[in-house]
């Protein structure tokens, strides 16, 4: 029974005109948003690999760190951002040394990197309405292609009344619910899935490979798997709403309204939320304390500096061990006070993102970005990176900086270290597919959860449904 009512179904959403609209909006979008994400990849991956040729070209030994600037490191742009651009735009990409070392005659040891974006704005009007990729594409586009499909799936028959027909017979009513749930589904995944692979085709040699020792693949159908997820969720959403309702176009109201709610509402609201239920102190106002703690450590440098010159203890040597010594507590205080700010933002996001999970477009969009190498773990690995670059600088070049003092006062620096020596280089590594996936597998699991409850809504809803 449920074969015959499945084939019915099927065969009335793929012959209907809406099929053929989806199949060619997908077959136009989902390529057209792959190329335009690679082409951007390539932008980026173009400007990282220049930057790095002129950075190494000129940076070959310690000699050219003294004489020709700061040592840097560069963060390379994600070949899987055409899945989910998230944070890579704002995300920094370059951690450069401060140009503006500690007070005295030599920077002996650097302190911290300055994480820095410069990510070309080519096109500043695309910003306002975000990338066309295939988040977007999934999140916006195919769910309400699910309402389409679905606001009419129970109330719809009932108004033409095909549904008292069908249930004249003796057909169970969970093979009707499971039929048309099956039916709607295959109707939105062949076009979707016929693009995807189209896409691949098209554009899988512009800088993402799908095979080889670097394959791409897994990252792509851990993707493709949660978009199959979200359009199942808004597909049993729609037939939940039409299963009780009884005109199609209260059921179409309602679902445009849980669409707006989940997509738009739910996860901005959930940073609101997030910030009166655990406030912390804004950027601005951290910078301004910091830059106060800094101006206070001047003052005091200033005050020991003068007791040397009046007790007649002047010299450039101890001038630079008072520095030393308010600077390793100007430091301990700055970090300090990071430690405890991150420890904050990371409690604060922690609340935002579990409460943004209300909605499960939350829990796609989010995941996407880890999957794409562009969200919050990149962005945490990158601060690492830079944080191991610091220690091998210190290790290798500024520890090796030495002071000597003049007679009559001042005094001069010395480089004791190898100044042929390789100058350091800034190195980086993959998110391994395992670490995404223990931080996406709350999200997976919801989606899932969602489904199901939906679906058994729909199921005891429609159970109860009066069709005559």
């Amino acid at each position: 029974m449920f074969r015959t009512i499945f084939y019915k179904e099927i065969l009335e959403n793929l012959t209907s005109r809406r099929f053929f609209i989806v199949l060619f909006l997908c077959l136009i979008i989902i390529p057209l948003g792959t190329y335009v994400s690679t082409r951007d990849f390539q932008y980026r991956l173009d400007s990282y690999q220049e930057s790095l040729r002129q950075y190494e070209n000129s940076r070959k030994v310690l000699e050219d760190l003294i004489d020709k600037g700061e040592p840097e490191g560069f963060r390379a742009p994600s070949p899987l951002s055409f899945l989910s651009l998230g944070l890579e735009i704002v995300m920094p990409n370059v951690a450069q040394t401060p140009r503006k070392g500690r007070p005295g005659l030599v920077d002996k040891k650097l302190d911290k990197m300055n994480l820095n974006s410069d990510q070309p704005l080519d096109n500043l009007y695309e910003f306002y309405h975000g990338p066309l990729d295939l988040v977007f594409i999934i999140s916006v586009i195919m769910t309400f292609f699910c309402i389409l499909f679905t606001y009419g799936a129970i109330a719809g028959e009932k108004e033409q009344g095909t549904l008292k027909y069908i249930l004249c017979n003796s057909v169970p009513r969970y093979c009707i619910i499971l039929a048309k749930m099956c039916s709607i589904f295959l109707a939105l995944i062949i076009p979707f899935l016929t693009a995807m692979i189209l896409s691949f085709l098209l554009f899988q040699g512009k800088r993402f490979a799908l095979f080889g020792p670097n394959s791409t693949l897994p990252y792509i159908l851990l993707g493709v798997l949660f978009s199959l997820l979200l359009i199942g969720v808004f597909i049993n959403l729609g037939l939940l709403i039409s299963s009780l309702t009884k005109q199609a176009a209260s059921s179409i109201i309602i679902l445009l309204f849980c669409w707006i709610l989940l997509y738009g509402i739910i996860p901005r609201l959930s940073v609101v939320l997030s910030k009166i239920v655990y406030p912390i102190k804004s950027q601005q106002l951290i910078n301004l304390e910091k830059n106060q703690i800094r101006l206070d450590n001047e003052k005091d440098v200033e005050i020991e500096i003068n007791r040397l010159i009046i007790a007649g203890k002047n010299s450039s040597i101890n001038q630079q061990a008072i520095r030393d010594e308010y600077w390793a507590k100007l430091e301990s205080q700055i970090q300090n006070m990071d430690r405890d700010i991150e420890k904050k933002q990371n409690t604060q996001l922690m609340i935002t993102t579990n409460l943004a999970r209300l909605s499960p477009v939350s829990c796609f969009i989010r995941p996407m970005s880890e999957i794409s190498h562009t969200g919050w773990l990149r962005y945490q690995q990158f601060r690492e990176e830079a944080a191991r670059f610091r220690k091998i600088l210190n290790e290798q070049f500024y520890s090796k900086f030495e002071v000597f003092e003049e007679k009559g006062g001042g005094g001069y620096t010395n480089f004791k270290g190898d100044d042929n020596a390789p100058a350091p280089r800034f190195t980086t590594s993959q998110i391994s597919f395992n670490d995404i996936m223990r931080n996406i597998f709350p999200d997976l699991v919801l989606l899932v959860i969602y489904n199901l409850i939906l679906f058994s809504a729909a199921f005891v809803g429609f159970l109860k449904y009066d069709a005559r």
